[in-house]
């Protein structure tokens, strides 16, 4: 346990670091630091907080706090769709973030760690029920529906799917039967099937997605440049701080960072970050399986998930193996809050790992929940 969690540590602090080098790289010029300065501060608050999570919170904390910071996520997530700006900020046809003081929070990736927490204190609260359809999908299913109804409204389409492939992946390891599971998930993907055939935008996306080159000066215009990006790079690159792509690939410094990564580092770049995002997806889910309880399990398994299968989409938009979502590469792309949220997860993570190996476990004050491991294959 101590060797992956040490390693997870490692990938998420190598891949945070190697976000600054990136950041600095895509930076204006003659302004380095325009996105560097504000992704270092987040930085270094992420890992002081997740410092504090992992080495000095107690574990029945994450437990005891669950249904708290839920409700407060499902509030900020109504407040921030209300006409008030410029402190709920509006930008792109979307309105996501709120503004204070020249510095941008998006509530929704708040609400991606709350969820996960309370939902994993449903499962283990629920494990008697969770092979029921009501305990396996009525119940978690209004839960998930308050949340990511919210950030659907927003809108943010890619963040309400990946978060609730997430959450699907924690029931399904909970104990929800599959019998009972994927009605409701034909159900919801064929709605939103029906919503993009209604929306112009979104469904001008699928249209490039399928026809990139006939689309490459309008809607496929980000996946034609970043195939450009790529391609020009190699299998090492134009080298460190060389990229000509980034004057032509939107949103470089977010979205699309993956494809000047692959520009000037080349495929081995690539498959490198790749290799990190791997080891730490194997990390998390050895920590999951060793977990000291099932609340721990759960957990780990949502953290898990919740980093490797927003890099799994993100790599997969910018290849065109995906249509576009807006998701952003963890810990690589430009975005304080995203970064700040995802380090104190991996803090979350780094906690259960912690407590798995504690010589006197806390387990047993949450709420008598018992405290033998939970096979993931029971």
């Amino acid at each position: 346990m101590k060797a992956a969690s040490t390693l997870f540590a490692i990938c998420v602090l190598v891949l945070t670091c190697f976000g600054f080098v990136m950041q600095y790289s895509v930076s204006p010029a003659g302004d380095s630091w325009h996105f560097l300065s504000r992704q270092v501060a987040a930085g270094a608050l992420g890992v002081l907080v997740a410092f504090g999570i992992a080495f000095v919170m107690p574990y029945r904390w994450l437990y005891q706090t669950a249904w708290i910071l839920l409700g407060v996520a499902v509030v900020l997530l109504a407040v921030v769709l209300l006409p008030l700006p410029p402190f709920c900020h509006r930008a792109n046809g979307a309105q996501r973030w709120f503004r204070v003081a020249g510095l941008q929070f998006q509530p929704s990736d708040f609400a991606k760690l709350a969820l996960l927490l309370a939902l994993a204190r449903y499962a283990a609260q629920a494990r008697t029920r969770i092979g029921t359809f009501t305990g396996g999908v009525l119940v978690p299913g209004m839960l998930l529906g308050a949340v990511l109804g919210l950030i659907f409204l927003e809108p943010d389409w890619g963040t309400a799917m990946m978060l609730g492939s997430v959450c699907g992946v924690v029931l399904l390891v909970a104990g929800t039967k599959w019998r009972y599971f994927v009605p409701p998930v034909i159900g919801a993907l064929a709605l939103v099937a029906c919503l993009v055939a209604y929306n112009p935008t979104r469904f001008d996306r699928v249209y490039s997605y399928l026809h990139v080159e006939e689309t490459k000066q309008d809607t496929g215009h980000q996946v034609w440049q970043s195939w450009i990006a790529m391609g020009s790079g190699g299998a090492t690159g134009v080298g460190f701080d060389r990229s000509t792509q980034k004057r032509f690939v939107p949103e470089y410094h977010t979205d699309f960072i993956f494809a000047i990564i692959g520009e000037e580092f080349g495929f081995a770049g690539s498959a490198t970050v790749l290799l990190l995002f791997t080891t730490l997806f194997c990390c998390g889910w050895y920590i999951a399986w060793n977990a000291p309880d099932p609340f721990g399990t759960f957990v780990a398994v949502g953290v898990t998930f919740l980093i490797s299968l927003q890099a799994l989409f993100n790599i997969a938009v910018v290849s065109g193996a995906l249509p576009n979502k807006g998701l952003s590469l963890p810990f690589i792309s430009y975005g304080g809050s995203n970064l700040l949220m995802l380090l104190i997860c991996a803090g979350v993570l780094l906690r259960v790992a912690r407590a798995a190996v504690e010589p006197v476990r806390e387990d047993p004050a949450l709420a008598g929940l018992a405290t033998e491991p939970l096979s993931l294959f029971a």
